[in-house]
């Protein structure tokens, strides 16, 4: 177990209880609380995935557009070369 944690586990527990106490005393002294920093976190998560979502979405569309004219050259130069690669033996 001290592997994993890097140390003694009680200790490490002890500094991380510590180091939250701080914290959320600090977090406090500027307003926050659990539930509005819980609703903060929900709207970047939201606001990153739309920004996300639409590239995804303008990539896909280009994706596709190039296929339809990449599939198919891509298909004819493998047709001919295994034409062309029959016909010379």
């Amino acid at each position: 177990m001290e592997r994993f944690f890097g140390g003694s586990p009680a200790a490490i527990i002890l500094q991380l209880v510590i180091a939250s106490i701080i914290i959320g005393v600090v977090l406090s002294f500027f307003g926050f609380n659990p539930a509005n920093l819980y609703d903060a976190v929900l709207r970047l998560s939201d606001w990153i995935s739309s920004l996300g979502l639409d590239a995804v979405k303008k990539v896909l569309r280009y994706l596709l557009l190039g296929a339809i004219i990449v599939v198919p050259l891509w298909l004819l130069t493998r047709v001919f070369s295994y034409f062309g690669s029959r016909r010379q033996k």
